[in-house]
């Protein structure tokens, strides 16, 4: 292949792209149009973006301690990665293939990258969902862990949901602890970012956020609106040309 492009392997993929704006509460990630206006300015080398679309099933195929989670894994790694890699001119390089996602999907992409450094170099988990099930994924698996993976992490949240609590917050933290332990160091190989912003209603006016869920965006952080606010911080992390990490030598 000759200048493959790197890709993003992005978890619910419904939620991605600028066209599913008016179906959506809150709007989506507009993925695209952050991708052309970062590649415009020169900050990161676009990649493919390849938007897996979540299932019925995604409370359990995105938890990475689930039956339903290995057979999601496999599915990627058997059926999906193979046909994109040859139907497209795609990097097969580690460093070139990242994951992204929020919530849950931001959970699923730790773990998806975790379990399998050979594959992917990293990811960019919003507001990941670290605290299901009391956080047993830290305390099962990164708190026994005793080895560093090849991997770039971004991470970040808000402090406040739908629920009126801290948006996965403290699992986040908790997390980190675990990658610090490791050997992460934040600035280099990871990037943990807090967000204490909230909208007024005057921010609201002439966004895709409808009118009916106004009242619930100016409290709630854990929103497609939201996470397309922050966006550019994790992309840049990923795909930054100050990584040079396409160059061709």
């Amino acid at each position: 292949k000759s200048n493959p492009l790197p890709v993003l392997w992005q978890q619910d993929g419904q939620m991605a792209f600028s066209e599913r704006d008016d179906l959506l509460p809150y709007g989506s990630w507009e993925i695209d149009e952050w991708m052309a206006k970062l590649d415009a300015e020169g900050s990161i080398t676009a990649p493919v973006v390849v938007a897996v679309d979540n299932s019925p099933k995604r409370s359990k195929e995105y938890n990475p301690l689930t039956e339903e989670f290995a057979l999601y894994e496999q599915f990627l790694h058997e059926e999906l990665i193979p046909w994109v890699r040859s139907e497209y001119n795609v990097s097969d390089a580690t460093k070139d293939n990242l994951l992204m996602g929020s919530s849950m999907g931001g959970l699923v992409s730790f773990g998806l990258a975790y379990n399998r450094p050979d594959t992917f170099g990293g990811a960019a988990c919003l507001s990941p969902w670290f605290e299901i099930e009391d956080v047993r994924y830290v305390r099962e698996v990164l708190r026994q862990a005793d080895k560093k993976p090849n991997l770039r992490i971004y991470f970040d949240s808000g402090i406040r949901d739908w629920r009126m609590m801290d948006d996965g917050h403290r699992g986040m933290l908790m997390a980190r602890k675990e990658l610090l332990r490791l050997g992460f160091e934040e600035g280099a190989d990871l990037d943990v970012f807090v967000d204490t912003w909230f909208p007024t209603l005057d921010d609201l006016k002439g966004t895709k956020v409808k009118e009916k869920s106004y009242t619930e965006q100016l409290t709630n952080q854990h929103t497609e609106f939201i996470w397309n606010r922050r966006l550019s911080r994790p992309l840049k992390f990923l795909f930054g040309k100050r990584q040079a990490r396409y160059s061709s030598s």
